[in-house]
């Protein structure tokens, strides 16, 4: 529970001989800042952000005297730019909630104690470690919008000419980025854009959007990342969007961002307002909709913009999606059959709700094109426009 699914399982299986080694000054010696020398161990692609890759460690370290959950490694034009390293995270930790009755609940508040101790542990050595480097660390943020904002303390190797910034956010998530010192950043949009006109920004969305020879239009370049065992597919989506527009956002601090309690439920968090915080961050303006205008999620899509919608979702048009989406990505020629609207999920509002990104459309057939969060679904997905505009709560579409 301390990973995502589709994380851990990696670590399980391969048995890294790195799991429990103490990584620290492999990690920040000069050397592999310098390019001299390459990253330990084996690592595994992910989601990057504009002509940044990212990757994670598959295994979990010591860095600093603590336990890492999570290594992050960042490169651009194969110069290592950022590690990020995930000490506690309350999100994994907590996974789903059962239902709060009885032993469910008494299980959830030691799970809080659990998690509170293990916090305080982790935070008090990661302080007294990095106080060896720099015994006066300043503080510094990351962040625009005041609703994303993350406040760091600033430490500084002179040694080996690096900056780490240690992240705490209470009761919810720790970890540091390491920089070389004068790279550091205070923005979440990706150094590339920075300095890039909104007009040739947006002519790069455009430029993504491609027509397949069986008339589907999709947006390229949007990538699946996991939510695991967690209550995140409005983060984790939301996520996917936000790399795709160039911002170095990731669930972990999305959850922080947008209130999440240590319930293992999205129940009191503000996602509305994070969402319209990450369009302001990435420079673009949010429409948000209680129902599915169809003109309107086109606009975005072809303007190169991904769409995120919150629907309700039924475990049997789930299936009916996978197996068409599939005949069809063989060759095949299948549709779907017009459904009965009385019978969808919309028709019962204790239908769970679930996020998706829709990234394209195709009008001979009618359809929707969407990814999932989960790490099964990786590729794109379809079902009747019909269905979408009968099954859609919210409707999440960026714009200029």
């Amino acid at each position: 529970m301390a990973l995502p699914n589709s994380v851990i399982g990696n670590f399980v299986r391969n048995g890294s001989p790195l799991n429990g080694e103490d990584l620290t000054d492999r990690l920040i010696a000069a050397a592999l800042w310098g390019g001299e020398t390459e990253l330990p161990g084996e690592w595994v692609s992910e989601a990057g952000v504009a002509n940044a890759r990212s990757a994670y460690l598959n295994a979990r370290p010591v860095m600093f005297g603590a336990d890492a959950l999570l290594v992050r490694a960042m490169h651009r034009d194969d110069q290592l730019e950022e590690l990020q390293i995930t000490f506690a995270d309350a999100g994994s930790f907590f996974g789903y909630a059962e239902k709060k009755k009885g032993e469910a609940k008494q299980n959830l508040e030691q799970r809080n104690i659990e998690f509170e101790e293990n916090y305080t542990k982790v935070s008090e050595i990661l302080e007294k470690q990095l106080g060896k480097f720099d015994k006066k660390p300043k503080e510094s943020r990351r962040g625009r919008s005041r609703d994303l904002r993350a406040e760091y303390l600033e430490y500084e190797f002179d040694d080996q000419g690096l900056v780490i910034r240690l992240l705490k956010a209470p009761s919810r998530l720790i970890r540091i980025n390491i920089s070389r010192k004068g790279r550091e950043v205070d923005s979440w949009l990706d150094s590339s854009l920075e300095k890039v006109s909104d007009r040739e920004r947006l002519a790069r969305y455009a430029g993504k959007v491609v027509k397949s020879e069986r008339a589907d239009v999709t947006i390229d370049g949007v990538e699946v990342i996991p939510q695991g065992y967690r209550p995140y597919c409005g983060l984790n989506t939301l996520a996917m969007v936000s790399r795709y527009i160039g911002l170095h956002l990731d669930e972990d601090w999305l959850a922080v961002a947008g209130k999440f309690q240590n319930t293992g439920s999205a129940a009191g968090s503000d996602m509305m307002g994070l969402y319209h915080a990450v369009a302001r961050e990435a420079q673009l303006s949010m429409n948000r909709e209680s129902r599915y205008d169809v003109n309107t999620v086109r606009k975005s899509l072809k303007m190169g913009l991904p769409v995120v919608v919150w629907r309700r979702w039924d475990s049997q048009r789930d299936r009916l999606h996978t197996k068409i989406s599939r005949e069809f990505a063989r060759g095949g020629e299948v549709r779907y059959e017009s459904p009965d609207l009385k019978s969808l999920p919309s028709a019962d509002k204790k239908s769970p709700v679930h996020a998706s990104v829709i990234i394209g459309f195709n009008d001979e057939r009618q359809e929707v094109i969407f990814l999932e969060s989960w790490e099964a679904q990786s590729k794109p997905r379809r079902m009747p426009i019909s269905e979408m505009k009968a099954t859609a709560d919210w409707v999440f579409c960026f714009q200029p």
